[in-house]
């Protein structure tokens, strides 16, 4: 057993803001401890998620200082779209930070952001070292396999990742999960203790990604992207900004926007990248969609306050039947943080967005119902947009980072030093 006031927080995909800020939950979490007097490991994946950037030339790992806390980089693969390498990489991941004890201090306590079951032999680390095992869900892994056809419900290998998700979440210490409905989705099962499961519902904590206010702030007024489209006041600008791949639908979003053509001050502005841009843009320029204007296929992470807070609606879109427990992604925090209204194709059943109303959260039934509901938002009256504004200002203090550490510590038992 390590040192008992040594975590480890244990992310494949996490990695220096600078270069990946989509998981800043975990970087975040190790900046809170480290300033309490934890000593913190970030062990996180050499090779960066969708970049080419691998931080182990030689050897198997290489620990460095980044946001002011110290990351461990452990050999991984290099995966691109292969999902099967991908499964491959959260293996050998999870397989090479084993081999961490025999380098550097071991834990007393694990954070372990799981993508079960690939990653099963964190667990076994864990347990090995007597270390308090806390895992920290923020994708349903293997839930999502289903969603997406990739597995039948009735596949003996999808059962299989299910019993080991049953498994993990009975004999972790703690699980905290992102997604509001995250009791619900273990009754559903029938895992929890009333329904003759192993899994107590009192160690099953919600607390969502959420969003640094105060970063997100000093960002948008500190980095302002040149961007004529961002800056022509004459236009409604409708923002998309993330990956363009299958589970992000984003061929419904360009059908919803044909039915804006009408609107001439209306354009659809998406930033990002991924396997379907190449086929979306094509299709725009083919079927003379003018209003969808693709951008930089990549912005670096302090930029994104300033494009979401220039925009006069945020589109968060996604496949269908996304997100039933709930959902925090980071881009729905960050449109909170930039007091703009929301349109969302994922019709949630724990929707913060519908819950307070921040915009639109819905499974609409056709492209038409989209294209109105955008239209809905881009035409709000200054006074719609104040009020907006002020509940937008509201729910994202609710959601802001430091509260919700304090929050994750305090379910989790992690003593205060």
């Amino acid at each position: 057993m390590g040192s008992k006031n040594t975590i480890w927080f244990v992310n494949k995909d996490a990695a220096p803001i600078d270069v990946y800020a989509t998981h800043l939950r975990t970087v975040k979490q190790a900046q809170y401890f480290q300033q309490q007097g934890y000593d913190v490991k970030l062990v996180c994946s050499a090779n960066v998620h969708n970049k080419d950037i691998n931080y182990v030339d030689n050897g198997w790992y290489v620990e460095q200082i980044h946001d002011g806390i110290p990351f461990v980089f452990v050999k991984s693969l290099k995966y691109g779209n292969s999902s099967i390498k991908r499964i491959l990489a959260y293996i050998l991941f999870s397989l090479n930070v084993n081999r961490l004890c025999r380098k550097i201090k071991s834990p007393n306590i694990i954070v372990h952001t799981s993508r079960i079951p690939f990653d099963y032999p964190i667990y076994l680390l864990a347990k090995r070292k007597k270390a308090r095992y806390i895992l920290d869900i923020t994708d349903l892994w293997p839930m999502e396999f289903e969603h997406m056809g990739f597995l039948s419900s009735s596949s003996l290998i999808l059962k299989f990742f299910y019993m080991i998700e049953k498994l993990l979440y009975g004999k972790a210490d703690h699980v905290v999960m992102s997604m509001e409905g995250c009791q619900q989705y273990i009754k559903e099962h029938k895992w929890d203790l009333d329904s003759g499961g192993p899994i107590d519902l009192s160690r099953i904590h919600y607390v969502n990604n959420g969003i640094d206010v105060n970063e997100f702030q000093f960002n948008a007024n500190k980095f302002k992207l040149q961007d004529a489209d961002l800056d022509d006041d004459s236009i409604r600008k409708v923002v998309y900004l993330g990956s363009i791949r299958l589970a992000n639908n984003l061929e419904q979003l360009i059908n919803a926007a044909k039915y804006l053509l009408p609107y001439p001050d209306i354009k659809v502005l998406i930033y990002g990248d991924g396997p379907e841009r190449n086929v979306l843009e094509e299709r725009c320029r083919a079927e003379k969609i003018y209003n969808v204007i693709f951008k930089e296929k990549w912005i670096e992470p302090h930029f994104v306050p300033y494009v979401l807070s220039k925009a006069s609606v945020n589109i968060l879109n996604y496949a269908k039947g996304w997100a039933p427990y709930g959902g925090s992604m980071n881009k729905m925090m960050q449109s909170f943080a930039a007091e703009r209204p929301i349109v969302c194709n994922a019709g949630m059943q724990f929707s913060p967005i519908r819950d307070n109303e921040l915009g639109i959260d819905c499974a609409f039934g056709n492209d038409v119902e989209y294209a109105d509901a955008i239209r809905k938002m881009a035409y709000l009256t200054e006074n719609e947009k104040q009020e907006l504004s002020y509940r937008c200002k509201r729910v994202a203090q609710e959601f802001h980072i430091p509260n919700l550490n304090k929050k994750f510590q305090s379910f989790c038992d992690i003593p205060v030093l």
